[in-house]
């Protein structure tokens, strides 16, 4: 049983080691450790459409990667990337890649063998605390290392897709040319994959075993965030700053239905009596939609401002529910959410354009937005660096 190979999960993001076998149909199997055979995936050739498909697939293999010892901490200097565990509920541990941003060094405990107690600040790269900082110990790091090749299993079971792939779009061409090809929108690769098989829900124990990258399964049901946004999962997301408190969704959705001609989902969310703005969400089904949104939320030659004067301002932009959660977390439960115990009046939006006076003073308040908006994140950042580490007041 060689499980030497690491496989990045579509489902939760996570690296988990598995072994790999191309089988007799050329489909090839992905067999995680010390899980039941009931969890194995299985790919076939024709399940990828594009090259692009077939390129992220190949991106989610590598070799496995190795626990850091003790005595090697001096290795895990800035800009270093790894691959560290995230403990979630009790139980919980998940593997996802991260940067090196800091090592608070501490003197090496020498009673018996070498023992290793620097903190080490870590800058996640994928999964749910994606674009944060938190602390690690040496215990929780393994290093990545070099495709130096793939796995043969994988490596054969790729050339097998991509000849497929090239010959399925040559004989695409002869059928355009004909006029008999359809122009479906076909779905992407994560969405077949949600569509062809259940939900996975893989989650690994911390009971003591030796430091790496198995352990026992345990499963977890759906919260029922996940049940109520079901069938959204391949939502994308623009979130806004800077709206006037008053502004009504029903409003942002007719103001964007007539500049883009697409029907968003708008979200208004509650925010401090003290604060004299809020934040929104606008949200659409297909990329296609979201590049619509984007283009004219972010056109350089004018801003959309309220009634008031207030500038508009994109904040992030995330593609996924996974993403979307962990940007924002809890969704409101309706597109109308009340503040302070009243309904959101209208507030009209309008365009304004590069050159004139109310494009110069809507630039103006936006650039001081984004000044005083870097300082919060700046701050936060700060707080969770503190609140996960052992200080004094």
């Amino acid at each position: 049983m060689n499980y030497s190979t690491e496989f990045r999960n579509h489902e939760d993001d996570a690296w988990y080691t598995v072994m790999v076998t191309l089988e007799e149909n050329e489909t090839l199997r992905v067999t995680y450790e010390k899980f039941t055979d009931e969890e194995d995936q299985l790919f076939i050739p024709s399940f990828f459409d594009s090259l692009e498909d077939l390129r992220d697939f190949e991106n989610r293999f590598r070799p496995l990667s190795i626990q850091v010892q003790d005595h090697e901490c001096r290795k895990l200097v800035k800009g270093v990337k790894v691959c560290a565990s995230q403990h979630f509920i009790p139980n919980d541990l998940r593997f996802y890649d991260a940067n090196v941003e800091s090592v608070e060094e501490h003197p090496h405990s020498r009673k018996k063998n070498e023992e290793c107690h620097c903190k080490f600040i870590l800058s996640w790269l994928h999964g749910p605390n994606t674009g944060y900082m938190t602390e690690a110990e040496i215990g929780d790091i393994c290093t990545v290392q070099p495709i130096v090749e793939l796995d043969p299993a994988v490596a054969s079971f790729l050339e097998i897709a991509k000849r497929r792939i090239e010959l399925k779009s040559g004989q695409e061409i002869v059928a355009c040319c004909n006029g008999e090809i359809e122009t479906k929108k076909k779905p992407s690769l994560f969405e077949r994959m949600q569509k062809g098989r259940r939900r996975a829900k893989r989650t690994v124990l911390v009971d003591g075993s030796p430091k790496g990258l198995g352990s026992p399964k345990v499963d977890l049901d759906e919260n029922m965030e996940d049940m109520v946004l079901e069938g959204k999962r391949n939502v994308c997301m623009i979130l806004m700053g800077n709206l006037d408190k008053e502004l009504s969704p029903s409003t942002t959705v007719e103001f964007l239905r007539k500049h883009t001609q697409v029907s968003a989902s708008v979200f208004i969310f509650s925010s401090l009596s003290s604060e004299i703005y809020t934040r929104g969400a606008i949200m659409s089904q297909t990329e296609q939609d979201f590049q619509k949104l984007c283009d004219f939320l972010t056109n350089p030659n004018h801003i959309i401002i309220s009634s008031t004067g207030r500038p508009w301002t994109v904040i992030e932009k995330q593609v996924g529910l996974r993403n979307i959660k962990a940007s924002i977390g809890t969704f409101p439960g309706s597109e109308d959410v009340a503040q302070d115990g009243k309904n959101r009046t209208s507030n009209s939006l309008k365009v304004v354009y590069s050159g004139t006076q109310e494009f110069k003073r809507a630039s103006a308040l936006r650039e001081l937005f984004l000044e005083f908006f870097d300082q919060q994140v700046r701050l936060h950042k700060k707080l969770a660096l503190l609140e996960g580490s052992e200080f004094e007041i």
